[in-house]
């Protein structure tokens, strides 16, 4: 029973650690952001463009919201094309890698 216990208890040590380790940060939604979305920022300007169907559209980055939580974070940026529409980029992020990624347009 307290070989169980010990198990049990160094497991979830180990895995609380991995969960802290492995928590992503903005600048790895930046990078999400250039890889799903082909969206490229200047790091000095609020600037950005976006390359779809061999088009390149320029972006102005309006907001982001992030929400860090010991095991994983939440983002969402906003930017807002020429034409004045708004596009809307959000996701989870854990174990290093974003899940549930949406891109809404308005």
């Amino acid at each position: 029973m307290e070989k169980t216990f010990t198990i049990v208890g160094i497991s979830s040590i180990i895995f609380v650690a991995i969960l802290l380790l492995t928590c992503p940060k903005e600048a790895d939604f930046q990078k999400h952001l250039e890889d799903e979305y082909s969206i490229v920022c200047n790091e000095v300007s609020f600037n950005c463009t976006q390359k779809k169907d061999n088009k390149e559209e320029k972006l102005e980055f309006v907001s982001s919201d992030v929400q860090n939580r010991v095991f994983f974070m939440k983002i969402e940026q906003t930017f807002q094309t020429e034409t004045g529409k708004k596009k809307t980029y959000s996701a989870i992020g854990i174990l290093g890698m974003f899940l549930f990624s949406s891109e809404k347009t308005f």
